[in-house]
């Protein structure tokens, strides 16, 4: 790959990050909705799974539109990693502005729901998770700075990003045959 190559490959996946931070951003706002409009959960959810399927489907037009229809699994790989690089700065930044100056105590508050009901309580019980536990779990929760939070959720991405990156890439990988 020359240096032309891999500014394009770059290009395609800076843009691409973002509109995979868009549907991030959608999924998140979805969730802090959904204790108003519970009907949220749904789409929360379907956001967050068509991830791998948006990069794999934009993978292929970057392997149409850029590389002649031709991609190898190393270059499909740096794509998808750069990708999900992008999108997890981009939406980190989203998430770090929304905790600073939207949130309020909003989104602990519905962990905190969330965990206190009687199911999660009986599960995390079962798990070997004593009370004293669980409560420290919600202090530690509570006491998160915007920073932390969006640095934690920004790791957790990459983390997830790069094991979803190698089968994508290998299912999207197109090489000529000689």
């Amino acid at each position: 790959m020359d240096i032309n190559e891999y500014r394009q490959l770059r290009a395609f996946a800076r843009y691409d990050g973002i509109y995979l931070a868009v549907i991030w951003t959608a999924s998140f706002a979805c969730l802090i909705f959904t204790p108003t409009y519970p009907i949220a959960s749904m789409p929360c959810m379907l956001l967050a799974l068509s991830t791998p399927f948006f990069v794999g489907y934009r993978l292929w037009k970057f392997r149409r539109e850029g590389r002649d229809d031709q991609i190898s699994f190393k270059q499909a790989l740096l794509y998808c990693f750069r990708l999900f690089l992008n999108a997890a700065m981009v939406f980190a930044i989203i998430q770090w502005a929304y905790m600073q100056f939207l949130d309020h105590g909003h989104l602990s508050s519905l962990l905190q729901m969330a965990i206190n009901t009687p199911d999660s309580m009986a599960m995390m019980k079962q798990a070997g998770y004593d009370e004293a536990l669980i409560n420290q779990a919600i202090a530690e929760i509570n006491n998160m700075t915007p920073m932390t939070f969006a640095a934690t959720y920004f790791v957790n991405n990459i983390i997830i990003g790069c094991i979803l990156s190698i089968p994508i890439a290998a299912m999207m990988k197109k090489v000529k045959v000689v």
